[in-house]
């Protein structure tokens, strides 16, 4: 690596330009050297908005012509595919934004070609890296709560407005890979495997659109994507699980909540802020999570929004590709892989209206 830092080319101006890149900008190991649109969107724009000199509006250009050791990919799911396979070709490790591809044919793939390849590939499952859901993974290790009887993971948002009054765009079209199964449900999937240790045995979903169609400025836009899940289903040790989003409300209730049961304890998370655990017969007890890292003042509000998780994030791909060692928290294409075929389950089930079993 030159100079000692991690070279990163990212492919997406949009939360790749927004998020990725200053959050990268602002670690000492990392060096963001180009970026590249993906719908040749104004480069200068994207070059005064980042302060990134090489500005593509071409990413196999970029990679063609960047010395590069990490390539960022920050752009729709079903692009996925084609741009890391080209990046672990070209010898380089891999930060895919989640979902990891449009289906697990793809990520399975994905996985085998960077193997294959000896690479490191890496999801930005970044939420992993919170105080709070850090503390969860302490708390279930430490084996106080007993054995898991049943999660209850789900979240809403006040997005009822919003999907009423403006185009979703790709997030809103199936065959783009969009959907909020993808791209919230990734997440909460992945958290849930990573805290318990476990993989999903059987699962049966539903994946209603609550908006099927706005028309605006004269135009109609037909959504096929979901705007919100609900699952239920069992872990391979017989944990029964729900998992659901709903972001077709008017008001926020709880944006996060998760609730463990098992036969010693009880967990309740709230928003990603609060931890609280009842032993026994005790009452539920907030529990003291790590001091949050101290933010940068040149950040905008939307990269900052993101910081929290995003810098421990980078700090543990640093430490594994420097040491060539997997952190024990970091994220990867198996981690990936594994939430894909949970969601390829859900999308069958929704649509077979029957229990998948994996």
């Amino acid at each position: 690596m030159k100079n000692d830092k991690i070279r990163v080319g990212i492919i997406g101006t949009g939360f790749g330009a927004k998020v990725h890149a200053p959050i990268m900008q602002n670690h000492p190991d990392f060096e963001v050297v180009s970026i590249s649109s993906v719908h040749r969107g104004s480069l200068n724009e994207v070059k005064g908005e980042t302060g990134i000199n090489a500005v593509y509006d071409d990413w196999r250009k970029m990679l063609e012509r960047e010395s590069l050791d990490l390539l960022s990919v920050a752009s729709a799911p079903y692009l996925h595919f084609d741009m890391v396979m080209e990046g672990l070709k070209r010898n380089l490790h891999i930060y895919c934004e989640k979902p990891m591809a449009f289906d697990a044919n793809q990520s399975k793939e994905m996985l085998e070609f960077k193997n294959q390849a000896g690479l490191f590939g890496f999801i930005n499952f970044e939420f992993r890296f919170l105080p709070a859901r850090q503390k969860i993974k302490e708390i279930l290790a430490s084996g106080q709560l007993g054995e898991i009887l049943h999660i209850h993971y789900k979240s809403n948002f006040n997005g009822y407005k919003r999907l009423k009054n403006n185009k979703r765009g790709w997030l809103g079209q199936e065959q783009f890979g969009g959907g909020m199964l993808g791209a919230i449900g990734s997440h909460m999937f992945d958290s849930l495997l990573w805290w318990t240790g476990q993989s999903v045995k059987d699962i049966y979903g539903q994946l209603p659109i609550h908006i099927p169609s706005i028309t605006k400025d004269g135009e109609t836009e037909v959504r096929t994507a979901e705007d919100s899940f609900q699952t239920i289903g069992t872990l391979e040790t017989g944990t029964s699980f729900t998992v659901e989003l709903t972001s077709a409300t008017l008001h926020r209730t709880n944006q996060w909540r998760l609730e463990i049961f098992g036969t010693n304890g009880t967990l309740v998370m709230t928003d990603d802020q609060r931890v609280e655990i009842a032993i026994e017969d005790g009452k539920l007890t907030k529990v003291k999570l790590a001091e949050k890292l101290k933010e940068p003042t040149n950040l905008s509000d939307r990269a900052l929004a993101y910081y929290q998780p995003f810098y421990p994030m980078l700090d543990a791909m640093s430490q594994t590709i420097r040491e060539n060692t997997l952190h024990p928290h970091v994220p990867t294409f198996e981690n990936g892989h594994e939430a894909q075929l949970i969601l390829d389950a859900i999308r069958v089930s929704a649509k077979e209206g029957r229990k998948i079993t994996l």
